[in-house]
């Protein structure tokens, strides 16, 4: 089964797949999987089947799943290469929960919601096929080694998985990327695991996807340290109540004022849009 979730690029407004309605038609398992929200189309049904159908695919490039939340809608009315980036992702997810809302009341049905701990809960305890050769780009080494053991314990063999944690501003440095992206595939990656951010993480491999080869590509950010032990989750309540955000926010309140108590602002407004135009559609 096919499993593109394509877009209207907003760069260029080119249409990548059929336009449909915002929410697609049943009838096929791939229409029932997806919901147009700000331009792109999301995957909303259960994880297992979003990463097996990427897995199987064959692009003749990394196929990457990112994972939607406020912040991201944000960053893409006003980034051309994060909205690039997004276009030409395997699959696109809906991490937030205001965007799960968003959906829903697009649906009218349920929606899943797929955060990057989701993703990593795919292939850590049991890593499947396309996950028999991993690599971390991470911010902390630490955390990408007790990744590594954590899958090894799993059953990966030694030297299966490698990481790198790459110099602040990496992405701008032409050289080291191309290095870096040249020992990703010399691994044999058939995993690639960024947990250095976004829109860093997402920008990056696409502009060197060239060169990365075809590994399934996760960008899941901080759960990458969560996943390792070094960073807490919010509770399930507050989760499931939307309320992460305060969560994360307490855990680093200097870094997140900014993107949490400005920047997201601008959310309402792209909501409100969203909204009106599809009345209008």
């Amino acid at each position: 089964m096919s499993l593109y979730l394509g877009a209207m690029d907003p760069v260029r407004g080119e249409a990548h797949t059929v336009s449909g309605p915002a929410c697609a038609a049943s009838g096929s398992p791939q229409a029932e999987a997806t919901v147009e929200l700000f331009g792109y189309q999301f995957h909303t049904g259960p994880v297992a089947a979003l990463v097996a159908a990427v897995a199987a695919r064959r692009d003749g490039r990394p196929r990457m799943i990112v994972t939607a939340n406020v912040d991201h809608v944000v960053q893409l009315s006003e980034n051309a290469p994060f909205r690039e980036a997004y276009a030409r992702a395997a699959a696109r997810t809906l991490d937030g929960m205001p965007l799960v809302w968003l959906a829903r009341r697009a649906c009218r049905r349920p929606v899943h919601r797929i955060t990057g701990h989701d993703l990593l809960g795919c292939v850590l305890a049991d890593p499947p096929a396309f996950a028999q050769r991993v690599f971390f780009v991470s911010a902390r080494k630490d955390a990408a080694d007790a990744l590594a053991l954590r899958l090894q314990t799993a059953g990966l063999p030694a030297g299966a998985v490698a990481s790198a944690v790459p110099p602040f501003g990496f992405e701008h440095d032409a050289a080291y990327s191309r290095a870096l992206a040249e020992r990703i595939r010399a691994h044999g990656t058939t995993l690639l695991v960024m947990g250095v951010g976004a829109p860093k993480s997402e920008i990056w491999v696409d502009r060197h996807g060239q060169t990365l080869g075809e590994p399934v590509v996760f960008c899941v950010g901080d759960a990458l340290n969560v996943a390792a032990g070094f960073l807490p989750r919010a509770p399930q309540l507050m989760q499931r109540l939307g309320l992460e955000w305060i969560y994360r926010f307490l855990q680093a309140p200097r870094r997140l004022f900014r993107r949490y108590f400005i920047k997201s602002w601008r959310f309402i407004g792209l909501a409100m849009r969203e909204q009106m135009g599809r009345r209008a559609g």
